[in-house]
């Protein structure tokens, strides 16, 4: 693809990542049709604008995800395909990468769907090829409409920018302010939050102030409150405040009148200082981070969670530092760099975690279901933090970032070291250059990982020929009545005790050993006895089996063995379901459509899962069977950003299109559970509706310890 100015004749068909230039005056027009006829059309409509505008041509709309997300487009023109099924999921697929920008579909006599159809499937409007004024209005009337959008994503940009800058400024003042609704606290500025020794502004709001005061003090604040309640004057005074770790702190207070929003509400606005008589640095400075002794501390108490969770480290350390200084100086590059603290803490959900640990260096613990999803966490941040702009108007930069990560396991003894192994892995890219983000290799890992690697190694064979493996089972959900028992399955070690170690803490291990394909053929084993069994209570059950990269790879063995074991323990294939990863699939295409295209031969179904994850989804989708779509995890939380929002009815519409059900994994919340079914999904999966559980289908399992 190429940029090329209304009026000039280059072109060519090989596409690249648009990247929007935000307020500029240059609009830019992708024209996505193969002939050139229509191309030309396009062109000679917009050829006598005023002010400049880029046509972008390509001749296939499955080309344009190939090099990235197209953004700042400031309209689409895409040439309707005759089959009403492609012409939506080319307008699906355009619309799903093109953002905002409204797509105009092209009809040269023969397009697949009329203009009813075409808005009602997402298009600004349906043109005529023959209909050159028809074309040269609407398409600067969505010229106009794009513009206005483009500058409405650039001034949003530009105040979570401000924004952040004022949370770097707020956090750094002497100053700590609040609004006291009679003594509760509302409103607090990061600094107060710290003050009263709460890490988080929304831990601090609704906090009853007077219990935070050391009690020879409590009297006099309250008698403060009145006072400025009944005389509606300013005071000030001086108190004791005692935080959670029994720390005091001596404060001065200044007390404002507030505005009551109802008639029986009093209102305080509230200002803290450090007392003059109090210790130096009392105040903390700088973003709400914890710094590198909080992380070793944390370390080394960390072992496990709860549920599915693998614990993740991603290093982040911002690149060119001393460059940046020179350019900046050193107060306002340590704001940026403070910024870059406060994007990290926004990137972060549930658990995570953000410590500070050296000029510009940042640690990350992050706990996510599996490893491929650490390390598509740490991909996403990577490209995201080199998209962000830190600063304000008067000075700013785009920073670039050295990124390692990798996963914690083998308990709490081994963390320093895996910290280590980032750091040193951060330190040899930023040596070749920089600004990339790296899975930590096991070559370059201590002698205590290879050897905890090796001690699991043998553990896990032994599991496979003793039966030290469990499966449990957490069922999945109907939301439009079926009636048919699914359960997901999910492996567990059995250790010398009889305790369940999940798969987190072996399945790394277990993928360097190469053991994985054995391990498939373990779960898939025990599903078929399991299926075989609960037929013989008349029970119908449908159990979904996940298979891994490597045994994609190992696919003819893997079915042969396969029609073997089915032949000696005959079932209705139909109620096994093998389930592939969107992102193994994208990177094995070829195999992964190989395998799932012999299985549904052999009349079993294929589920994709953790589906959506990036905008080439419906790539995948396109290329590979699938009776069931398992959604991405990030889809289950409550609050996604417009363009998760965005994706997300591109997929429901897609599955729907081509009635494939839609599975929502990891639910949470009952808000979570409503808001996917209002979107349109099928089926529901998690901790919310069901515990994973190795007793769900007891009996057919008889586990030899």
């Amino acid at each position: 693809m190429s940029a090329q100015g209304a009026g000039l004749n280059q072109q060519t068909t090989a596409p690249q990542a648009l990247h929007g230039t935000g307020v500029a005056n240059t609009l830019a027009v992708l024209a996505v049709t193969a002939e050139q006829a229509v191309f030309e059309t396009i062109r000679q409509a917009l050829d006598d604008r005023n002010d400049p505008v880029d046509i972008v041509h390509s001749d296939d709309p499955t080309q344009l995800s190939d090099e990235g997300v197209i953004s700042g487009v400031a309209v689409v023109g895409l040439h309707c395909h005759a089959d009403p099924t492609r012409a939506k999921r080319e307008l699906g697929l355009v619309q799903g990468l093109a953002g905002t920008a409204p797509v105009i579909l092209l009809n040269t006599g023969d397009a697949g769907l009329d203009r009813d159809a075409a808005v009602a499937a997402g298009a600004w409007d349906l043109l005529s090829v023959e209909s050159e004024q028809d074309i040269r209005t609407r398409f600067r009337q969505a010229l106009e409409v794009g513009r206005t959008r483009v500058e409405i994503a650039d001034a949003a940009q530009r105040l979570n920018q401000t924004q952040r800058r004022l949370d770097v400024l707020l956090s750094q003042s002497q100053d700590a302010r609040a609004t006291l609704v009679d003594r509760r606290v509302a409103d607090p500025s990061p600094a107060f939050a710290r003050l009263i020794g709460v890490d988080d502004v929304e831990d601090a709001r609704g906090i009853d102030l007077l219990d935070r005061i050391a009690p020879h003090d409590r009297t006099r604040f309250a008698d403060a409150l009145e006072q400025v309640a009944t005389t509606h004057s300013d005071t000030a005074l001086v108190f004791d405040i005692t935080t959670h770790l029994n720390h005091r702190t001596s404060l001065r207070a200044l007390l404002k009148p507030g505005v009551a929003e109802k008639s029986d509400e009093q209102r305080t606005n509230l200002v803290l200082q450090p007392a003059e008589n109090a210790p130096s640095g009392a105040v903390a400075r700088g973003p709400a981070l914890d710094g590198r002794m909080a992380l070793h501390g944390v370390l080394a108490q960390t072992t496990t969670r709860a549920k599915e969770w693998i614990l993740g480290l991603v290093f982040v350390a911002v690149d060119e530092i001393s460059s940046l200084q020179d350019q900046l100086g050193l107060a306002e590059s340590d704001l940026l760099l403070q910024e870059v603290g406060l994007y990290l803490l926004q990137a972060v959900r549930g658990e995570d975690r953000v410590f500070r640990f050296g000029a510009g260096e940042y640690v990350m613990l992050v706990e996510r279901h599996s490893a491929n999803e650490i390390e598509e966490f740490a991909q996403n941040l990577h490209k995201s933090l080199s998209d962000e702009v830190f600063g304000d108007e008067r000075r700013s930069a785009s920073l670039a970032a050295s990124m390692a990560h990798c996963v914690l396991s083998g308990g709490a003894a081994q963390n320093d070291s895996r910290l280590q192994l980032l750091m040193d892995t951060v330190y040899e890219i930023r040596d070749d250059g920089g600004n990339a983000v790296r899975r930590c290799q096991s070559e370059t890992a201590p002698a205590m990982d290879s050897a905890d690697d090796q001690a699991w190694t043998t553990r896990l064979r032994e599991a496979l020929t003793q039966d030290r493996f469990s499966l449990a089972y957490q069922g999945i959900t109907s939301l439009a009545g079926d009636s048919q028992p699914y359960f997901d399955t999910l492996l567990r070690y059995v250790d010398d005790r009889g305790a369940l170690v999940r798969p987190g803490e072996f399945l790394p291990a277990a993928e360097k050993a190469r053991l994985m394909p054995d391990i498939d053929r373990w779960v898939v084993q025990r599903c078929l006895d399991v299926i075989w069994q609960q037929r013989a209570k008349d029970a119908h059950i449908a159990l979904f089996a996940k298979l891994s990269s490597a045994t994609i790879e190992d696919a003819d063995r893997f079915m042969a063995w396969l029609l073997a074991a089915v032949e000696a323990k005959p079932i209705s294939r139909w109620n096994l379901i093998f389930s592939f990863r969107e992102d193994d699939v994208r990177n094995q295409t070829r195999l992964a459509r190989k395998l799932a295209d012999e299985l549904e031969a052999a009349e079993f179904r294929v589920a994709l899962t953790h589906y959506g994850s990036t905008p080439k989804a419906v790539q995948v989708l396109d290329r590979m069977p699938a009776s069931f779509i398992k959604l991405a995890p990030d889809f289950a939380r409550q609050i996604l950003g417009r363009e998760e929002d965005e994706r997300l009815a591109h997929i429901i519409s897609s599955a729907r299109e081509r009635e494939i059900p839609l599975i929502a994994e990891q639910i949470e919340d009952a808000n979570s559970m409503a808001r996917l079914w209002q979107a349109g999904v099928n089926y529901v999966q998690g901790h919310f509706i069901q515990e994973p559980d190795t007793e769900a289908l007891a009996q057919s399992q008889d586990i030899h310890l």
